[in-house]
């Protein structure tokens, strides 16, 4: 029986930005009646999810193409401010990414090769972010403003997108890459 897989498309860190993002979700984390916090291994962009397939070698092929026809060179991204999506338990909080047509036809290309092999993949307007943590409540004497003005900026350089598998490892959640893609210079 063909293993199970639980799946993105994702850019990576590198280890120095890494502890950046990880040292602010810290900084959260002081200032947090609760929340689950972000990993420093764990910090990536995810720019398709897909979910849980057996079929890892058509997924590989999905983002191959996707990458290609996104005719995407390598260039960066800059992290900025902090932002969250509310909910009723708690917020999950992330540092944003600045919109860039680079990310958007990445998103576009890859999750249209996703689609054409019939991948199930979540309809909603692309958000580029870096998740810091889920079910978060501030400190109530806290300034959310005065917080996001901390967020770390970053410029980070993308040759490489990576098939993310996500699984726990002596019951941690653990992101490991299968595949990479590199950007090719046209």
């Amino acid at each position: 029986m063909d293993k199970f897989y639980r799946l993105f498309a994702a850019i990576d860190f590198s280890e120095d930005q890494k502890e950046r993002l990880y040292e602010y979700g810290r900084l959260i984390k002081k200032n947090s009646e609760k929340g689950s916090f972000t990993r420093k291994e764990n910090f990536h962009l995810t720019l398709a999810f897909i979910g849980e397939t057996r079929k890892l070698e058509l997924v590989e092929e999905a983002v191959e193409e996707g990458v290609k026809l996104s005719r995407v060179g390598p260039f960066v991204v800059e992290t900025e401010g902090l932002g969250r999506f509310k909910t009723g338990t708690g917020d999950t909080l992330w540092v944003g990414i600045q919109e860039s047509q680079e990310l958007i036809s990445l998103y576009e290309k890859i999750t249209w090769c996703l689609k054409k092999r019939e991948f199930p993949v979540e309809e909603q307007r692309f958000k580029a972010h870096l998740t810091l943590g889920r079910g978060i409540r501030l400190n109530k004497d806290i300034n959310f403003a005065e917080l996001a003005q901390k967020a770390p900026k970053q410029i980070v350089p993308v040759d490489t997108i990576h098939l993310m598998n996500s699984h726990r490892v002596e019951g941690k959640l653990t992101y490991t890459s299968l595949f990479e893609s590199s950007l090719n210079k046209f």
